[in-house]
């Protein structure tokens, strides 16, 4: 299981994405649990500035299998985002505790990356 932070910048980019997320059939199918969120955390080193008044408004999705992980990660980089909105940064933090941060791009480099250099079973 992977809890994904997906760091948008803002309650409107947050509801666009989490809404665009939601209407993904391929997101609904795979048990992806999504909700929005108002943190009061300082964002990670890197990430889009925070919202006024220190907030960062952020969705949270938990995975529950790679392939719905990998889904997820797919529909985020289609967003279509305004333009001139910043890049959602999305944070996930792995059962076994290990982190991958960035843009939702560089996370699939990075796990079909792993993927692929996983010894098969054939």
């Amino acid at each position: 299981m992977a809890e994904v932070r997906i760091m948008v910048g803002s309650a409107a980019g947050a509801t666009a994405l989490s809404g665009w997320l939601l209407r993904d059939p391929s997101v609904g199918r795979s048990g992806v649990t999504i909700r929005t969120a108002v943190s009061s955390k300082p964002p990670a080193p890197g990430s889009p500035p925070p919202a006024p008044m220190g907030s960062l408004d952020t969705i949270t999705a938990v995975a529950d299998s790679a392939v719905g992980l990998l889904g997820l990660l797919v529909t985020t980089a289609a967003w279509r985002r305004p333009r001139g909105a910043p890049t959602p940064t999305v944070r996930i933090t792995e059962s076994d505790g290990t982190v991958l941060e960035g843009t939702a791009e560089d996370v699939l480099r990075v796990l079909r990356a792993r993927r692929e250099q996983e010894p098969s079973d054939t």
